[in-house]
């Protein structure tokens, strides 16, 4: 893999990693009964949105990679 896309693949994980503590902090606050639950709905709403993102960029990342190396290997034959 090109360093460029490491470097994509693992800060798309590292994003991954904060969004979802911070899906699981809110959605644990609006549970107990938040102080301002509309403020904590569009950040969870938001939150969300940028989780599905960085999921489907690692994934994406992934799985050209895998075609690369497959590619890589038909062609060695």
């Amino acid at each position: 893999m090109r360093p460029r896309a490491l470097v994509l693949f693992w800060g798309a994980t590292a994003a991954t990693v904060l969004l979802l503590g911070s899906i699981w902090t809110l959605a644990r606050q609006l549970a107990v009964g938040a102080a301002h639950p509309i403020e904590d709905v569009v950040l969870l709403a938001v939150a969300s949105v940028g989780l599905a993102g960085c999921l489907l960029v690692a994934g994406r990342i992934t799985v050209v990679a895998g075609r690369l190396r497959r590619h890589a290997r038909s062609e060695e034959r």
